[in-house]
């Protein structure tokens, strides 16, 4: 899997008249360097464009910071606006790689690279900075935008919506924070978290096997209440009503985390939903076994089965909207949990 491909838009020029004006220059063309490096060192790749803009102090930060594979630097540009050669590609050649497209439109070439990226980082700038964020927020393509700089960057940054769009709350409030020794390195993580997000989500299960799934899971609980309950109406709701409602948890839990600005759950509305049926299918079979562990004799006259389902039933559909709403959190615990234990008990007293 080749790796993420960072565009680089903006300008920290202190004579060019911006609005919002840029703030710093000094200090946002370090940061500019201190982002550079930090890409390095997580081994991404630049989409640059030449010129006397941002990605000069990018470059720069990013080359001296030693990036270990060649051609990692990609500079797109239109055939008849070639531009200069980076300092750095003196004594570093192997670390460019040229790519124009036919035509004199510098536009077209530098909008159309956008669409191409696998995340994009802004600083000042003017319109063409604006654009191309506003472009990245629509398309949910990975944005990191500092406003502290000024420029059409705090324009984008205005406009990023948590819960809405792709970063949540958290990387919104971390892109404008004052710049200082760590900032580098949690902007970075900021926006590479959000392309993990983007990808989970275009990794999503087909709605085929999603859909096989929750058919496979249904024929299998049929059998409890088929076997156990002896087919008795009562018994078939006491374990559909969980079903029902861990569907519906999981249904509204990305309206849930959009309201507060987080991530949304990262899975399309179909696995979502069919994530939330196996949650509350399965918070039900344990709440019906626990009360069977309870009671040993309540399985052996079905008349009490019967009145014991009809009590049980709103308990049930309770159970299993609470499981459909943490459906996310839950499995990815259990997922991740090792339930070996290695070593040995150590029974002292501590």
């Amino acid at each position: 899997m080749p790796k993420p491909l960072i565009a680089v838009v903006g300008d920290l020029n202190p004579q060019r008249v911006l609005d919002p004006a840029l703030l710093d220059a000094v200090k946002a063309k370090l940061a500019a360097e201190q982002i550079g490096a930090e890409l390095a060192r997580r081994g991404v790749r630049l989409l640059v464009y030449g010129g006397p803009f941002l990605e000069t102090d990018v470059v720069r930060g990013y080359v001296a910071a030693g990036p270990s594979e060649d051609r990692c630097i990609l500079m797109w540009y239109s055939q008849d606006q070639v531009p200069p050669p980076f300092a750095e590609e003196a004594h570093n050649a192997k670390l460019f790689e040229r790519r124009s497209d036919k035509g004199a439109d510098w536009e077209t070439a530098f909008y159309r690279s956008i669409s191409s990226a696998d995340g994009i980082i802004l600083m000042g700038g003017g319109n063409a900075a604006k654009i191309s964020g506003l472009v990245a927020i629509g398309s949910r393509i990975p944005i990191l935008a500092l406003p502290e700089f000024g420029g059409g960057t705090a324009k984008v940054w205005n406009a990023l919506s948590a819960g809405e769009d792709l970063p949540t709350r958290e990387e919104i409030s971390a892109m404008a924070k004052p710049w200082g020794g760590q900032s580098a390195s949690i902007c970075v993580s900021a926006l590479l978290a959000q392309g993990e997000r983007r990808r989970a989500v275009q990794g999503a299960p087909k709605p085929a096997l999603v859909i096989l799934a929750a058919l496979l899971f249904m024929a299998a609980l049929s059998i409890v209440p088929g076997v156990w309950g002896g087919g008795a109406f009562e018994v078939w709701m006491l374990f559909l009503a969980p079903l029902l409602a861990g569907g519906a948890g999981a249904a509204i839990r990305p309206v849930a985390d959009r309201l507060r600005g987080g991530a949304a759950v990262s899975s399309t509305v179909l696995a979502t939903i069919v994530i939330g049926l196996l949650a509350g299918g399965i918070a039900g079979v344990l709440f019906v076994t626990a009360q069977l562990t309870g009671d040993p004799l309540l399985a052996a006259d079905p008349a009490k089965i019967a009145a014991y389902a009809r009590r049980s039933i709103p308990y049930a559909l309770a159970i299993g909207f609470i499981a459909g709403l943490t459906a996310d959190t839950v499995f990815g615990k259990l997922l991740g949990l090792s339930v070996v234990r290695v070593g040995g008990v150590d029974a002292r007293v501590k």
